[in-house]
């Protein structure tokens, strides 16, 4: 018995003398070294917030029989809401202005497109490198550039419902042998489009309803303008077929029509706008950047639509004459976003892919409701070498891919045959595979966080002089030492040969500076 106590005491003593007074083992394992979540640079939460979330969740454990007596109440206090019909639950501000108002179906992931370039040198030379890029971003079967694009430029789409119910009306009377009527409903409709240029992402729907239009002045006998309809219908589908069924006699009128548009005359047509960068839509597609001249465009009736993030987008029509050159000069005004997008171009200028720009690329894609952020900037080198790069951000998993080349500057309307180029767009737009966690930017930016900005040699002395004491060797050794003791001597007083009769026991004393 005398043993038993000795040897718990000795041991109780060895314990206590290696414990640091007011440290804990616990305390000294939360100093040995740092966790990934301590370098959190807010891209989810600030470290503030992430504390008093931690503060909140002690304090929000329960027992079980709180937590069930909670959600009793909490359904009771629901129950009591819905049947007090006296007292109204305030009123959420509507999201549409207009209850007629349609509501934009991407047809793939909503994604935003920021293009930047270092300066106006690189803009004028380099802009039909980016345009490249924007149309293989809008052919892509996965992200509705588009239609995304000229949603968040749309402040209202409540027009499009009422082309579309005088394109149906048009289409029942055009049915019904109804054709002068018929033709009224759809210039109508056409109107609604056209006085619309700026909000139209699709004009799927707008060509169909003048192909109409020529079908129904082709019925009538009013064959030029038939000619002119038709001749419209095919800027925009250059080698379309009208989705319904036709007359031969329509049919024949629109062959004719693609046939003389072979030898037809050329134009060209000067775009610009107040602000440099701007993508340029002809006839629904991506035709280069402000400022550009477009060269080999038919003659005839164009529509047009100029578009930069942070502005309300442009658009409009211009008719052009073989041999001659149009020009249209528009005034684009900032949205909302403006700011927010003015931002992230800085930040893209001056830290392009670091853990900032990222932040503000995903904040603004949130506040906007969209699913990805494409950012791409364009700069020149001394030596007129193209350098070009590229992220795209998975906002939803907040994942990234990123590319970058490095590449002798394309002939205009030649881009898309540059093998660096097409290498690059494919490897961010099409490629499914290179995603990395966002939060493997905040390793990549320890050293701007001073984490890692001394020599190897300093940093393994950092390291040995942060050592937990209870990871040091000689700390067990000392360990040992004093239980084999205290065994012993617990040993010794058990067989009562302790001197005197007395428990003089033998004691050692740590001591850690």
């Amino acid at each position: 018995m005398r043993f038993t106590v000795v040897y718990l005491i000795l041991v109780s003593f060895t314990f206590l003398s290696l414990t640091p007074a007011g440290v804990s083992l616990a305390e000294l394992r939360a100093d040995d070294g740092f966790e990934l979540d301590e370098l959190d640079l807010g891209l989810e939460e600030d470290e503030e917030d992430s504390e008093e979330e931690e503060s909140s969740g002690k304090k929000s454990r329960k027992s079980e029989e709180d937590e069930e007596l909670d959600e009793e109440e909490s359904s009771e206090s629901s129950e009591d809401s819905e049947e007090d019909e006296d007292s109204p639950a305030p009123k959420k501000p509507a999201k549409k202005a207009d209850a007629d108002e349609e509501e934009y179906v991407a047809a793939g992931k909503k994604i935003m497109a920021v293009y930047v370039f270092e300066d106006s040198h690189t803009v004028k030379a380099a802009s039909h490198v980016v345009a490249e890029t924007a149309s293989h971003l809008a052919a892509s079967k996965d992200y509705d550039y588009v239609g995304t694009e000229a949603a968040l430029s749309s402040s209202s789409s409540s027009w499009l419902k009422s082309a579309k119910k005088d394109f149906e009306e048009g289409k029942s009377l055009y049915n019904d042998l109804g054709i002068e009527e018929a033709a009224e409903k759809f210039k109508s409709a056409l109107k609604y489009f056209e006085d619309n240029m700026d909000k139209v992402g699709d004009m799927s729907l707008m060509s169909e309803i003048i192909f109409y239009l020529g079908a129904s002045y082709s019925l009538i006998d009013e064959e030029e303008q038939a000619a002119s309809y038709f001749s419209v219908y095919l800027s925009i589908n250059p080698d379309g077929e009208p989705s319904d069924s036709f007359s031969d006699e329509v049919m024949s009128a629109f062959n004719d029509v693609k046939s003389d548009r072979k030898s037809g005359g050329k134009a060209s047509v000067k775009v610009q706008s107040n602000t440099d960068g701007a993508l340029v839509f002809i006839d629904g597609r991506i035709a280069g950047m402000t400022p550009v001249t477009l060269r080999g465009i038919k003659e005839g009736k164009h529509y047009y639509r100029i578009h930069k993030n942070g502005f309300r987008a442009a658009g409009g029509s211009i008719s052009v004459r073989g041999g001659k050159t149009a020009s249209i000069n528009e005034t684009l005004t900032k949205d909302p976003s403006a700011s927010a997008v003015a931002e992230l171009e800085e930040e893209m200028k001056s830290g392009f892919g670091s853990l900032a720009m990222v932040r503000k690329a995903t904040d603004l894609a949130e506040d906007r409701g969209l699913d990805n952020v494409f950012v791409v900037k364009a700069s020149l080198g001394a030596d007129e070498r193209l350098k070009y790069q590229g992220y795209m951000i998975d906002c939803g998993k907040k994942e990234f891919k990123k590319s970058e080349a490095v590449f002798d500057l394309p002939e205009k309307g030649a881009a898309d045959k540059s093998v660096s180029l097409n290498q690059f767009n494919k490897a961010l737009v099409d490629d499914p595979y290179e995603y990395k966690s966002i939060s493997d930017l905040l390793m990549e930016e320890a050293e701007l966080l001073g984490l890692s900005d001394k020599a190897p040699a300093e940093n393994e002395k950092d390291d040995k002089e942060k050592k937990p004491v209870y990871k040091e060797w000689w700390l067990w050794t000392v360990v040992g030492v004093v239980v084999a003791g205290g065994v012993a001597a617990g040993v010794v007083c058990g067989m009562g040969k302790c001197s005197g009769g007395s428990s003089s026991g033998a004691s050692l004393d740590v001591n850690f500076q």
